[in-house]
């Protein structure tokens, strides 16, 4: 029986992946999202550092992921995905990055594998919202807005309102 990758990577990637730069905020009074927070250059910069400290082993110095990431490895664990534009880290609300990074590759459950660490307890909530507001800083105009949409749409775990 063959497997499908490309479903699986659909959703470890729907799952995994990873910033928060304020809260969400609600949307406009004619029902359109605001637009996405301006990123805090401090906070940029500090979570540029923290990235490279913690993430660039695994996902690479310029957020471009590991090789054929899309792909599983022999031992069917999920490769590290990219955090530029090209990956699927942009899809996920603040709140699903933020699970991803504290809780790491046992979020997967059944889903499947991943060799990321939980960083909860390791990083602050601060240096979580750094680093992601250094990924985010990095992403086209575009889908920020795409991404700062999800965010503010997420309702939040089963149950949670």
């Amino acid at each position: 029986m063959k497997f499908d990758y490309t479903i699986s990577g659909i959703i470890f990637l729907f799952l995994l992946t990873a910033c928060t730069v304020t809260g969400p905020q609600p949307a406009t009074p004619t029902g359109a999202p605001s637009p996405p927070p301006t990123p805090d250059p401090t906070l940029v910069a500090s979570g540029e550092a923290l990235y490279v400290q913690h993430c660039a082993e695994c996902h690479g110095e310029n957020l471009e992921g590991e090789a054929e990431w899309q792909q599983r490895n022999e031992d069917g664990s999920f490769r590290a995905p990219p955090h530029d534009a090209s990956g699927h880290t942009w899809h996920h609300s603040d709140r699903v990055l933020r699970e991803a990074v504290l809780q790491g590759g046992a979020r997967l459950g059944s889903l499947g594998d991943s060799d990321m660490p939980a960083y909860a307890g390791v990083l602050s909530d601060q240096d979580v919202e750094a680093i992601l507001t250094y990924i985010k800083s990095t992403w086209p105009q575009e889908i920020r807005a795409i991404q700062w949409e999800v965010t503010v749409n997420d309702p939040g775990p089963a149950g949670e309102n």
